[in-house]
């Protein structure tokens, strides 16, 4: 099966949370959206329109169907994305410390005790987001990045192309990727008080990755990019033995929905991976996996 490449951008309708770490009471966001939030937001959204009634069974369709980009900042025709350098990380031409002045803002909140009206001990806490506008000049901020897509048969689910666009079937339902599914979601933290609203704004088809260091082609049925030395990674690359790269490791977890339930799954992906920016050292094949994970490719054997 023939892989399809997009780029696809999104305006931010909304403050925008991706949960990181947080320190004390300070809870940090990424400045980016990973791919598994893509494909669980796409998993969400698309499950009951279908009427499956088996969100299981439309996640594993759409990790089959579908890989990742991770989405970046853009403004004015400029894409944000990290590097390492001698000097500390940088998004796009700016600095860290000038990014998170265009783009991070917190909000501190609390719950209430219903009986004092008084704020209950210990829930103060602030929170960090990606502005819908720009805080030094307020422009909408959007947010870009790449997919593949593949036509793909799984049971009575399938995924079709016809007149360039992408459309998903299950029995008498035909469903258009673009205009019906990834037209607009919500997702990240604090959905509830509204954050996280993405309206799509562009979805086109592309040959090369554009702004994205690196080449990317098909082998053996899956995508893989081809990046040279000095290339910042721009996904989440598995940390092992066979890289030679500069960056930050973390560990990639995450609660996952099993037999049990939502979130009752703890779920360690390869256990450490480098971040987004990281430098190689090398020229670089990798496969794209699962949530728009990276497996750096045997030099040798030309496998992950």
């Amino acid at each position: 099966m023939t892989w399809y490449i997009y780029s696809w951008s999104f305006q931010l309708k909304s403050p925008l949370h991706v949960g990181f770490h947080k320190i004390m009471h300070f809870f940090r966001t990424r400045p980016y959206v990973p791919g598994k939030l893509l494909w669980g937001t796409l998993t969400a959204k698309l499950t009951p329109v279908l009427g499956v009634n088996d969100y299981q069974k439309i996640g594993d369709f759409l990790k089959k169907a579908i890989r990742f980009g991770y989405l970046y900042p853009y403004i004015d025709d400029q894409i944000f994305l990290p590097k390492y350098t001698e000097n500390g990380l940088i998004f796009g031409l700016l600095s860290k410390n000038e990014f998170f002045k265009k783009f991070i803002s917190s909000m501190a909140s609390t719950s209430i005790d219903s009986d004092s009206l008084s704020a209950d001990e210990g829930m103060l806490h602030e929170l960090e987001f990606i502005n819908p506008y720009s805080i030094d000049d307020g422009k909408p901020v959007f947010m870009k990045g790449l997919l593949w897509i593949k036509e793909f048969r799984e049971n009575e689910i399938n995924i079709i192309r016809k007149n360039n666009k992408f459309f998903i079937k299950y029995n008498k339902r035909e469903l258009n990727f673009e205009d019906e599914l990834a037209n607009s979601f919500q997702l990240g933290g604090e959905r509830k008080y509204g954050f996280g609203l993405l309206e799509l704004k562009k979805l086109n088809e592309c040959k090369n990755l554009g702004e994205f260091s690196g080449e990317w082609f098909e082998n053996g049925g899956e995508v893989h990019l081809k990046l040279n030395y000095s290339n910042s990674i721009w996904s989440h690359a598995s940390h092992c033995n066979n890289i030679d790269i500069k960056g930050d490791i973390e560990p990639i977890v995450g609660r996952d929905w099993d037999s049990k339930g939502s979130g009752r799954k703890l779920n360690a992906q390869h256990e450490l991976f480098w971040s987004p920016g990281s430098v190689l050292n090398e020229e670089k094949t990798f496969k794209i996996i699962d949530f728009g994970l990276w497996v750096p490719c045997n030099s040798t054997t030309g496998e992950a």
